[in-house]
């Protein structure tokens, strides 16, 4: 019986991992956006990496690169660099991407009524919900 105490811990934590991203009410209102909205953040893959568009949150920190493939990459400080899918649907971006223990899953949205860039990523981490605002790094 106790050797089954391990699976069963990892099995609840594999769960809480997975949480629902809207958990908690966001802190500020979206708004759907044509997808060409979203079309000066995707790079080529001929792109060279010093001139990519990137979009960043200094205070997590994240960094992420989209491209007109479908593709995107990330940089996490803690986690290193990762590569993913993104796709466009109804009026944000979803991203996906998998690592060895878990599975990101993670929302951009514009929370601006307006055509300026102001984005807003969110995800669940271990600790909850997240709600990241990102810039472009210059």
């Amino acid at each position: 019986m106790l050797r089954w105490i391990p699976l069963m811990a990892l099995l609840l934590l594999s769960l809480a991992g997975c949480r629902n991203l809207y958990e908690a009410p966001r802190p500020y209102a979206v708004y759907a956006k044509p997808a060409s909205y979203f079309q000066p953040l995707e790079n080529t893959p001929e792109t060279p990496q010093e001139k990519a568009v990137t979009l960043v949150n200094k205070d997590y920190p994240i960094e992420l690169q989209m491209y007109k493939d479908g593709r995107f990459h990330y940089y996490l400080a803690r986690l290193g660099d990762g590569e993913g899918t993104w796709n466009y649907k109804d009026g944000h971006i979803e991203y996906y991407a998998e690592r060895k223990i878990f599975v990101m899953r993670m929302q951009m949205h514009s929370v601006a009524p307006g055509e300026q860039e102001s984005m807003s990523l969110e995800f669940s981490d271990r600790f909850g919900p997240k709600f990241l605002s990102l810039e472009r790094k210059l």
